[in-house]
Parts: C-alpha cells; sequence; structure tokens
C-alpha cells in the first residue's frame, strides 16, 4: 500500500504536528520563531505587500516543512516569494514534499513562486520533492527566477518547472553548498 503523506520524523527529528492543517487560507501566514510544518493546506487567490505572498518564515524558524499543499495566485507587491520566503542561514532547513504552486509572482523583480535560503552545510536539507510549480509569470523589466534554493544540501527528484516567464534570467536558481568531497545538488526525474 502507498502511503500518500509523510510525518515530520522521514526528514527532521523529534515529534512535531502540524502548524497549519487541512484548511483553506486567504491571507498571508507570518512565522517569527521554532518550527513550521504546514500540511495540507490550500493558499489561494490574494496579494500581500511583503515578502513571501502567502508564507513568510523568519530567520528565527530553524525547519520548515511543506507538505502535500497548494499556492494558487498568490502574489507580494514587495521584492521575493509571491507564494514562499524563508531565510535562515543559521542552520535552517526546508523540504517541500508535493507541494503545487501555479500562478505566483512577486510585483516587482525577484523570485517568482519560492525564495528558500538555508545554512550552508552538509547537514542542511534543502528539498524540493515530487513538486510542480507552473504559469508563474511576470513580464516586468528586470524580473527573474521562478524559484530559488540557496544553500544546504539540494535534493530535487520528480520536481517539474514548466510554462513559467520571466523577463531575464533563468526560471530555476539553485546555489548549493560546494564540497569537491560530496555531491550537493542532486535533480532526478525533473523536469524544466
Amino acid at each position: 500500500m502507498r502511503r500518500l503523506k509523510f510525518s515530520w520524523s522521514d526528514y527532521f527529528t523529534g515529534n512535531q504536528g502540524p502548524t497549519l492543517s487541512s484548511g483553506e487560507y486567504t491571507s498571508r501566514q507570518s512565522y517569527s520563531g521554532g518550527i513550521v510544518y504546514v500540511l495540507d493546506c490550500l493558499f489561494n487567490k490574494f496579494t500581500s505587500g511583503s515578502d513571501g505572498g502567502a508564507l513568510y518564515c523568519s530567520t528565527s524558524v530553524t525547519h520548515l516543512l511543506i507538505e502535500s499543499s497548494s499556492f494558487f495566485s498568490c502574489k507580494t507587491s514587495s521584492q521575493s516569494g509571491g507564494a514562499i520566503y524563508y531565510l535562515n542561514t543559521n542552520g535552517g532547513q526546508s523540504v517541500l514534499y508535493g507541494v503545487c504552486g501555479y500562478d505566483c509572482c512577486s510585483g516587482t523583480s525577484s523570485y517568482q513562486f519560492a525564495y528558500i535560503c538555508v545554512g550552508n552545510t552538509a547537514s542542511n536539507k534543502n528539498y524540493a520533492n515530487y513538486s510542480s510549480i507552473s504559469r508563474c509569470v511576470n513580464t516586468n523589466s528586470g524580473c527573474y527566477y521562478t524559484f530559488s534554493l540557496h544553500n544546504g544540501i539540494i535534493c530535487c527528484p520528480s520536481v517539474n518547472i514548466s510554462t513559467n516567464r520571466c523577463d531575464c534570467y533563468s526560471a530555476i536558481y539553485f546555489k548549493s553548498l560546494i564540497d569537491s568531497s560530496s555531491v550537493t545538488c542532486s535533480f532526478s526525474y525533473s523536469s524544466f
């Protein structure tokens, strides 16, 4: 039997129940500390004036897991992350599993769907698994990158990033940990 949902402990140590679960959200959710686990949520049709149009996690959030959740028509009039913004370079970790992004963008220039930046060591996860991001379109001059993962070990199996448009630069920007003795960025069965 195929298990449809994973749990916190499949990616991180310790027990953690969902921070947000099984609901529709029509306003920006903001977290300023601890751990954030988003499970089976729909972020639907709204615009925020801040980074992370749908979900913002500050530098004090240590772990972020978004699982089996969708972001539809989420926008920010700010610079980064129409759907998701997470920045913690002091040990943060992030996993997206079964995430669907559609028609999300930033109002100014960068990181249309998501900007995720974690700690830059081999123990910091920065994963996007079994996820799809499409129709994130912004034709503003100087707009760039639909999806951006910075630092840590980047692993992206079965990811589809297609039918997106930026005025310049590429649809994806991944900058993994640099370590000549190990694999720090992996894509398999993915399409761009």
